[in-house]
């Protein structure tokens, strides 16, 4: 189970990256995809960024995922986000699985939970899927590269090395970015109570988000908080910054779309212009 939030910035407050090892993992509110192997946010302090980053909203689409299939929740200008359930039966997520290589097996072998097991082996299992039928070969064959601080790549063996992905999951769905155009992030999650909001936004938004937040009214602060959250994990994502690390972009270089991959959720995807 993930750490609080206020337990997980003290962490990564005090250490230096813990694992560097590049998997899927519990992330910030949930279970978004990480460059860590380990649960903690990333205290990054954007520097411009604020709330005059104009916000393209999608049309409301209800989505009804199906365990095992993956369904298109956004599609624009070279920009594709799948949407996929993660709790599925035990013979269908064998099915997805049997496509990872020896390393994603040990890694899902290791997780303490039954649950955890199986969610992972399903992210995984699936963005390999998503890939291979972008790259025309078999999901087995996908390989991926990484960079310094863990951001995923198609290695340079891949046909179509231009393609950019990004992945984020919480409770049972996860979510795979795609873009033919320039570096892309997402993140999503579950609108579950943040009982420690307050000092989350304090840490690790801008003066600006953090006034914005602020000045919303108790009704509006959960949704608020997690639109703002979801943007800044996906920005952190495109950029592939590491825990700790501070840093800063411009809003006029990020085309920002928000997204429901599931009633219930909240969805940020961030795209390069």
């Amino acid at each position: 189970m993930a750490l609080p939030f206020v337990e997980r910035i003290a962490l990564a407050r005090m250490s230096a990256p813990i694992d560097r090892n590049p998997h899927m993992t519990s992330g910030a509110l949930g279970a978004s995809w990480n460059f860590q192997a380990v649960s903690g946010p990333r205290l990054i302090r954007p520097v411009r960024f604020g709330v005059s980053q104009p916000l393209a909203e999608p049309a409301p689409d209800k989505v009804e995922l199906r365990p095992g299939t993956i369904m298109p929740v956004l599609e624009n200008d070279g920009l594709e986000v799948l949407a996929f359930m993660l709790d599925a039966e035990q013979n269908v997520i064998r099915e997805i699985g049997v496509c990872l290589n020896e390393e994603e097996r040990r890694r899902a072998e290791g997780m303490r939970l039954e649950r955890d097991r199986r969610r992972y082996v399903a992210t995984r299992g699936q963005l390999r899927r998503v890939l291979a039928s972008k790259l025309g070969i078999s999901p087995s064959d996908v390989e991926l590269e990484y960079g310094r601080l863990g951001k995923p790549h198609l290695s340079h063996r891949m046909p179509a090395r231009d393609l950019r992905f990004s992945v984020s999951r919480s409770g049972d769905v996860a979510v795979v970015a795609l873009s033919t155009r320039q570096e892309v992030g997402v993140d999503i999650e579950a609108v579950l109570p943040v009982p420690e909001a307050d000092e989350i936004a304090a840490h690790c938004f801008s003066a600006s988000e953090y006034g914005s937040y602020t000045a919303l009214g108790p009704e509006d602060r959960l949704e608020g908080f997690l639109r703002r959250w979801t943007r800044l994990e996906a920005i952190s994502k495109a950029l592939g910054c590491g825990l700790g690390q501070p840093l800063s972009w411009d809003e006029k270089e990020w085309a920002v779309r928000r997204f429901a991959p599931k009633t219930g959720y909240i969805g940020t995807v961030v795209v390069r212009n």
